[in-house]
């Protein structure tokens, strides 16, 4: 929706509303209706937090259930943030509520994402439906009533739930529930990278969380550059495929712009320029350098695409250097699991063991 209209929108709404309060307040006393106003104002308010917890509750349950990594669970102004060592409660002032999750491995990932997507609005409608049922059996009260507020809240709730993502202020990138359920590809292709950055996270390699024959339909046939294209390449380069894998990534060169992430960037160029000087082309490769020091945010970060470029121009001794330079960033880096994932490939032609490969065998290229 475009921001402008959305403005215009709340403006309109907001007037019309204060404009029939004003009516009702000069007809029969503005004394009253502030007060019958703010009654079911907070009444309202206390409705929509029951409904959006239980809401969230069952997303986080069928979470659990179906193998997803619970990261944060925010519940209106309280969130609960299980990424540290124990648990943490977090304090704000928003009034929504959400559950962040990776997937764990992406097999059978879209009916295990349809079930987290499901159960949500599932929990709402049940709710809804039985204060419906109380609510006719006590004789079908107002509705401005605290029952019948709670029951206006469950279809507001169910219907902002299942409402496209072109329709909210920012459309979220894992998609809302309705996308989750249908499934559009781009909204899969966000979560199957989901499950490779989790997979990364626990030391795995990318080929051991992505079959990059199953996520190939999921890449976009043209416009902007998505995460999901690199994490595909990556899987290619890990499982040996690189005359697969080396199309694609020129392709995304050529389509980045200003308005891609700078992590995308550099992450794309990196991994071009290592292919490439390892393949002997060392002058596109310095291009590919220039691109990543623009965008790069630690000064280790390109040393290893230094080191593949000194390998082609066959200065050996520069080239140990520059990986020794990358690997001690890497050491001591917050992130190194990142930074390992993704490069255990170029590490191997560099002929180095990745920290990640210690003491386990490698998977068969394929």
């Amino acid at each position: 929706m475009n921001p402008r209209f959305r403005r215009m929108l709340l403006v309109v709404t907001v007037g019309a509303v204060l404009s029939r309060l004003y009516v009702l307040g000069r007809d029969r006393g503005f004394e009253l209706v502030a007060r019958a106003t703010l009654t079911v104002t907070l009444a309202s308010l206390a409705a929509w937090l029951v409904h959006m917890v239980l809401h969230e509750l069952a997303h986080w349950v069928a979470a659990a259930w179906q193998d997803f990594e619970v990261r944060k669970v925010r519940f209106g102004p309280v969130t609960l943030d299980f990424t540290g060592p124990k648990p943490v409660v977090r304090w704000g002032g928003d009034l929504g509520g959400s559950v962040n999750s990776l997937p764990r491995g992406a097999v059978r990932l879209a009916p295990r994402l349809r079930v987290v997507a499901m159960a949500g609005p599932l929990m709402t409608l049940v709710v809804t439906l039985g204060a419906f049922g109380w609510w006719r059996a006590r004789g079908a009260e107002s509705l401005a009533s605290p029952l019948g507020i709670f029951l206006v809240m469950g279809v507001f709730t169910l219907v902002t739930a299942l409402m496209p993502g072109a329709l909210l202020p920012r459309r979220p990138e894992s998609g809302t529930d309705l996308e989750q359920m249908i499934q559009p590809r781009a909204v899969l292709a966000h979560w199957f990278n989901a499950a490779a950055l989790q997979g990364i996270t626990q030391g795995k390699r990318v080929n051991e969380v992505l079959d990059w024959r199953a996520v190939q339909p999921l890449l976009p046939e043209s416009g902007e550059v998505e995460a999901i294209e690199l994490g595909w390449c990556l899987a290619c380069l890990d499982a040996g495929q690189v005359d697969v894998a080396r199309p694609r990534l020129r392709s995304m060169t050529e389509r980045l712009d200003e308005e891609s992430p700078e992590w995308l960037r550099t992450d794309v160029f990196n991994q071009v320029g290592c292919l490439s000087a390892l393949e002997g082309d060392a002058v596109f490769a310095q291009a590919c350098l220039s691109e990543v020091k623009a965008n790069q945010s630690t000064e280790w970060y390109c040393e290893l695409l230094v080191a593949c470029i000194a390998r082609a121009q066959g200065d050996s001794a520069a080239s140990v250097a520059a990986l020794a330079r990358w690997n001690a960033g890497v050491q001591g880096h917050v992130s190194r699991v990142f930074a390992l994932g993704g490069n255990q490939w170029v590490l191997e032609r560099l002929g180095e063991t990745s920290p990640c490969d210690a003491g386990r065998g490698r998977p068969e290229a394929g």
